[in-house]
């Protein structure tokens, strides 16, 4: 199972901060819980992934774009 954490979970929130000022209202620690979530549902299937998707941006509070924003970079920064 893919999951974010240690080194990894440290560079994806970096990514974040360099790449999307617009998500600084949203804490380290909710990106690395959302983040790593991303990645489990990834691992699990395409409908649990759609479903955590659905899940980050109703509790986040984020936009479409910003929540592609999230996923997108907590993805790349999974192992």
């Amino acid at each position: 199972m893919r999951t974010l954490d240690g080194g990894m979970a440290k560079l994806y929130v970096r990514s974040v901060r360099k790449n999307y000022p617009d998500l600084d209202h949203i804490s380290d620690d909710s990106l690395i819980t959302y983040g790593n979530a991303i990645c489990v549902a990834r691992s699990t299937s395409p409908k649990a992934f759609g479903e955590q998707a659905k899940k980050t941006m109703r509790e986040l509070g984020t936009t479409p774009t910003q929540t592609a924003q999230i996923l997108g970079s907590a993805d790349a920064f999974c192992r």
